[in-house]
């Protein structure tokens, strides 16, 4: 109601007199003038933990004027009235899409966004404002974005898959409802045997919760999409042989989780190419294929699109089968919002998404890869050739092994101190909820009445499944840790448990008082900072490797190009795989004839590399010495390896 898609703007008065400090601050500091901000506004702005600086580098360097504000905050200098203007509209532009930065753009609802007149891109790749920013403008880039956000479920539901009538792109998968690690809500312990020698919380064990979580998502995406969904992610990839007859119980027929969980579970040694039910329980299970998943999410950051897409076609015909063999099948699984905005090389993966499709495309013309959505792949498609395979025809799993995507455990969310503190909190508040006489609500049940005694209870477990998600667990102790700090999701935790005691006493309950300190002290919290960032990996599957190379004494005609027994050394081709030294993919300084190339190496594996200089492709002309090779070994110990060689001579 306070939306005008054809003027593109918001009508600011009323909603900041209906919504203010509300909903997402910054839509506040966008609507309100830039002149009349507060110091409340200014530390939202430039100074709390999730400012407006918060994006990723590789992202802020393709808005030169953006990353010097970002600098200049960073330096604690002084802002005009203008700056923190273009602060606040940098914010939002900077997250835009490339195609609504370069050109207009049709949305399914008949709205259109066109920002062309704002910004325009120069030769270099780099993004530039066509005039200054106004008030004007500020407001306008909610309207906009809210024109994106609104078409967001309506593209998706005119996309979705309906294996029924067999039509449709996409399918859609959900998640347990608050993004739990469900089977430590079902018994957290479960972790004792896939973290044997670690310290555990005292036991949580709520089957009923883990029930409700799910059977409340499945009952969100109904209404949201039209239909119920057939697969789930669970949080995480986090799974267990318990948890799932409560998929089959909410109508689900697949789970997905890692590679690592089918190489612990039983029977042993199953490929991870095929499907499988567990047990007898009518639900499927596919399993990640790490490295794959991992190209796309980490590796391929530093690779011109084309080359990426090329091969990541050569990496799955690696899997064809024989003739005569059954299909398999591949499943790759990525954090799709992380990943795009690190792409150094290819902005937001453009180049290689649409080299990918285009390359999946003309294979499915010669039916050498389909590409399947799950619920097309178990019921069929006739129209795409595309073959049933029920679920009771595919191999069994006689056990499915606990733990998640992240080291086949649960060690990221529950064995450090931190994290056993935030579970016995939990199961404090878990057994007051309990024996308050505060009645555990239908989960599908839609929410009642506000104000009234039934509204408190919903709100009441609300809180407490909130509190049960994933997110808190994740922050918690040293193996991850926020850019920008914790502290936030240690207060969100808390706050979840203060307000479940809060509404229960509304709603007629019986609590008793409680005082949930904060788990994370300052001190804490500087030491944590140092560990980790927000794109996790197993810590024992892959290990960033820097490689520099100092050609500074050498002539170096065309580049520097490393080369070796792995794929992402080219399999010892010659003058395949380019090093850089243009201060990407790690390199420090342009033109230093330092050359730099950063992968994602799996752990385990021992390199055998060298250096090539400006020779012909697939020829060793530039060789640095033909009868030796360097090597290095990746043990997985430590995340990271620099690699400092010098061309031709070897230490």
């Amino acid at each position: 109601p306070f939306v005008d898609t054809k003027k593109n703007r918001v009508d600011a008065k009323k909603f900041l007199a209906a919504w203010e400090g509300k909903t997402d601050p910054w839509i506040d500091l966008a609507l309100k003038p830039t002149k009349g901000f507060g110091e409340k506004e200014l530390h939202l702005l430039l100074r709390n933990t999730w400012n407006a600086f918060g994006i990723s580098e590789v992202q802020i360097a393709r808005f030169p004027a953006y990353q010097r504000l970002k600098e200049k905050n960073a330096k604690k200098g002084a802002f005009t009235e203008q700056e923190l203007r273009d602060v606040k509209f940098w914010f939002y532009l900077a997250h835009f899409d490339p195609d609504f930065l370069e050109q207009k753009v049709w949305l399914p609802d008949g709205t259109v966004v066109d920002l062309t007149d704002l910004v325009t891109k120069h030769a270099d790749g780099t993004y530039h404002l066509t005039r200054t920013v106004t008030e004007e403008d500020c407001n306008r880039i909610v309207a906009e974005t809210y024109k994106v956000c609104a078409n967001v479920i309506p593209i998706h539901r005119k996309l979705m898959y309906d294996h029924v009538r067999r039509q449709g792109q996409i399918e859609v998968a959900t998640t347990p409802f608050y993004h739990p690690i469900l089977p430590l809500i079902f018994d957290s312990d479960l972790a004792r045997i896939c973290q044997p020698g670690d310290p555990m919380p005292e036991r949580y064990a709520y089957p009923e919760d883990a029930d409700a979580q799910v059977a409340m998502a499945v009952e969100f995406y109904t209404k949201t999409f039209g239909q119920p969904p057939l697969g789930m992610w669970p949080g995480e990839g986090s799974v267990a042989h318990e948890v799932v007859p409560i998929f089959r119980k909410n109508g689900i027929q697949w789970i997905a989780t890692d590679e690592k969980i089918l190489a612990r579970s039983k029977p042993a040694g199953q490929p991870k190419f095929f499907p499988y039910e567990v047990d007898t329980s009518d639900v499927a299970v596919v399993f990640r294929e790490t490295e794959l998943s991992d190209k796309i999410g980490f590796t391929y950051q530093n690779f011109v699109g084309e080359d990426a897409a090329d091969d990541f076609i050569k990496s799955i015909l690696r899997y064809a089968p024989a003739a005569g063999e059954p299909d398999r099948l591949l499943t790759v699984i990525l954090d799709g919002e992380n990943a795009w905005e690190w792409y150094r090389r290819d902005n937001d993966a453009k180049e290689f998404l649409h080299a990918l499709y285009r390359k999946l495309s003309k294979l499915y013309k010669s039916r050498q890869v389909v590409t399947v959505t799950m619920s097309e792949f178990i019921h069929g498609n006739p129209k795409r050739g595309v073959d049933a395979h029920p679920v009771e025809s595919m191999k069994k799993l006689d056990w499915l092994y606990p733990g998640s995507w992240i080291n086949a455990n649960y060690d990221t969310w529950i064995g450090e101190q931190e994290e056993n503190t935030a579970w016995n909190y939990l199961r404090t508040a878990r057994m007051d909820l309990a024996r308050s006489g505060v009645p555990q609500p239908d989960p599908k049940a839609p929410e009642p009445r506000s104000g009234t005694k039934k509204w408190y209870a919903y709100k009441t477990w609300e809180a407490m499944y909130a509190a049960e998600g994933s997110d808190w667990f994740w922050w918690y102790g040293t193996d991850q840790n926020a850019p920008a700090g914790d502290k936030p999701f240690d207060i969100a935790f808390i706050t979840h448990l203060r307000n479940l005691y809060q509404f229960g006493r509304k709603a007629g309950g019986t609590f008793p008082d409680r005082e949930f300190t904060p788990i994370i002290t300052v001190k804490e919290e500087m030491v944590s900072r140092t560990a980790g960032g927000t794109m996790a990996q197993s810590r024992k599957d892959s290990v960033i490797v820097l490689f520099q190379c100092d050609a500074r004494k050498i002539f170096v005609r065309r580049g520097i190009y490393i080369t070796g027994n792995h794929e992402l050394l080219g399999n010892w081709t010659p003058n395949a795989v380019r090093m850089y030294d243009d201060r990407t993919t790690g390199d420090e300084v342009a033109n230093d004839s330092i050359y730099t190339l950063v992968l994602q190496v799996p752990a385990g594996v021992e390199l055998e590399y060298k250096y090539t200089n400006s020779g012909p492709r697939g020829t060793w002309e530039g060789e640095e010495f033909p009868s030796r090779n360097r090597r290095l070994v990746v043990d997985g110990t430590v995340p990271r390896i620099v690699v400092s060689d010098v061309f031709g001579v070897m230490p």
